[in-house]
């Protein structure tokens, strides 16, 4: 009875108070420059010039792809929730930027327009809760361009290690040593990789790995909430995110990957 309530919200109102608007989000627009600024200069490295073609597999209600789109890429959204894509269009109209939004599942969406090549595909906290992340990440390969880019961001085992411990929950932090997917805590399904899995993950892709960075370091490690800073203080916290960059790399909430297709 629930779920047909919230259907009919949807559908007539448009409201569900469940649902969780990343776009709407403070933090999560914060979170979102990190993404954007790292593949945004990437673009320019591999001589990516606007308007240029951008693919966002899973995109929610819009957090990345309106901004995306304000800096004049010609942007695309899949995601399958007709509901997401509802506000994403919303958002997008309120920021003045143009927009192709589709619902489906990535995979059959994609065999579907064998056509279709972009210059940046973008996956952001997706992969890590599907159980066919590597059939995911082979479909988005296959429509990258030559010279183009995939930025894909994963869940690092380094991540559940320390939620688990957090939690004093040593078992849980044993099988997250032990293995790179399954159940963790009292959900069904996670993936995680170290860097080492990622790299030969890629190399399966038949894309060169170019970059992996950290996505969400400090906050995640210190509590910290980035809405609750002054502007200075997000700027100088966004300065520190985007240079902490190196071998700690893998030490965060989520790891991006930019890899680009030769």
């Amino acid at each position: 009875m629930q779920k047909l309530v919230r259907k009919v919200l949807r559908a007539v109102a448009d409201y569900d108070p469940d649902y969780y608007d990343m776009y709407a989000d403070p933090n999560e627009t914060c979170f979102a420059q990190l993404y954007v600024e790292r593949i945004k200069r990437h673009a320019q490295d591999a001589g990516i010039r606007l308007p240029a073609s951008l693919l966002e597999a899973g995109c929610q209600a819009g957090r990345l792809v309106v901004p995306f789109a304000k800096l004049g890429f010609e942007v695309t959204g899949i995601d399958t929730s007709e509901f997401a894509l509802r506000r994403a269009r919303e958002h997008a109209k309120a920021a003045g930027v143009e927009a192709t939004f589709i619902r489906g599942d990535l995979v059959s969406v994609l065999a579907g327009h064998p056509e279709w090549r972009f210059d940046v595909v973008v996956c952001a906290e997706v992969l890590y809760l599907s159980p066919d992340y590597r059939r995911m990440l082979q479909s988005m390969a296959g429509v990258v361009r030559s010279g183009g880019l995939l930025c894909v961001s994963h869940r690092p085992k380094f991540y559940y290690l320390v939620e688990a411990l957090r939690q004093y929950d040593l078992s849980a932090a044993a099988q997250v040593l032990e293995r790179t997917e399954g159940p963790f805590r009292d959900a069904s399904y996670y993936n995680w990789q170290t860097e080492a899995e990622l790299r030969a993950l890629y190399d399966t892709l038949g894309l060169r790995w170019i970059a992996m960075y950290p996505i969400d370091r400090f906050a995640w490690l210190s509590g910290m909430s980035p809405s609750a800073l002054t502007s200075a203080q997000r700027e100088q916290w966004l300065r520190m995110e985007l240079g902490s960059d190196g071998d700690a790399g893998i030490c965060a909430r989520y790891a991006l990957i930019v890899a680009q297709r030769p």
